[in-house]
């Protein structure tokens, strides 16, 4: 038997990036595993949420509409969820639209590189896993290197191949982090820095974001909201970032950053306290932007 943490979910991903369930699955797997909130953050995309909210109206579950914007400053990268966005807003998706193709650019750079390390893969079979619509990532060139059994694990694309400093990576598109949290306000959502650390099974730490350095700048930027709790993180970091969030008056978040199949943070698996939803929701609520969700 599936057993979850939390009855909120605040993190996840559908096949409209780079998630393995389709966006009205995603939500028919919450609801039957009891939770009742769920943020659909796909990566610079919003075109899954629409067949999200149908299936939660169906269902026993609240969905929130939502976006996961990538960030550079330099060589720092900085991820940001958007919380209640209005999906129709024509400036979110102009920008989401040109995110899109150069993720598209970015992967076919990818592959041309890959090719001339003798790693040749179908460009086809990359845009079948993401779908004609979809927002392209390297998660998506990542398993189409396992399947043709290029590679050993799904881990070793990133570590050996296409992960930052390896020979076939390719540098993102450019966008500064008080742009992405403008783009979010702009479109009545919450921005909410998605996970300042990135934890192993083993408690060994991946990402280490300067949060001295970075958060006083993006709360002047309007950043709203800090994910505090995420899958892997000790009881003492989590902590951490709660004395951090209300230092700086901000709201907390959590989530599993469920992708599904190799990615394979268990939906509902990060223990989100139900105030921490509460908080989001009538910050939201009390906004002048707010919507209906």
């Amino acid at each position: 038997m599936i057993t979850i943490s939390s009855r909120v979910d605040l993190h996840s991903h559908t096949t409209a990036s780079d998630g393995g369930l389709a966006p009205q699955d995603l939500v028919a797997r919450a609801a039957s595993l009891g939770i009742e909130v769920l943020a659909i953050t796909d990566h610079d995309t919003t075109t899954g949420v629409p067949a999200a909210l149908a299936a939660a109206r169906r269902l026993d579950i609240v969905v929130v509409p939502g976006v996961e914007i990538s960030a550079l400053s330099g060589r720092e990268e900085i991820h940001l969820l958007g919380y209640f966005v209005d999906v129709e807003n024509e400036e979110l998706q102009a920008f989401l639209g040109r995110t899109r193709v150069a993720r598209r650019e970015r992967a076919e750079k990818m592959l041309a590189r890959l090719a001339q390390l003798g790693l040749a893969v179908e460009w086809e079979r990359v845009v079948e896993l993401a779908g004609e619509e979809g927002s392209i990532g390297r998660p998506h060139v990542a398993t189409t290197l396992l399947e043709a059994g290029l590679i050993h694990s799904w881990d070793e694309a990133f570590e050996r191949w296409i992960g930052r400093g390896c020979p076939a990576y390719v540098e993102r598109y450019k966008l500064t982090p008080e742009d992405a949290i403008d783009l979010v306000r702009a479109s009545g959502g919450l921005p909410v820095l998605a996970h300042p650390y990135i934890y192993t099974r083993k408690g060994e730490r991946k990402k280490d974001l300067d949060l001295k350095h970075w958060l006083p700048r993006l709360v002047r930027a309007g950043l709203a909201g800090i994910e505090v709790y995420y899958p892997n993180y000790p009881r003492r970091v989590s902590r951490s970032l709660l004395e951090m969030a209300l230092y700086y008056g901000l709201m907390i978040s959590g989530g599993s950053d469920f992708h599904g199949g190799a990615m394979a943070n268990g939906l509902g698996s990060v223990d989100v306290p139900w105030a921490a939803w509460e908080g989001l929701e009538r910050r939201h609520r009390l906004s002048p932007a707010a919507h209906v969700i």
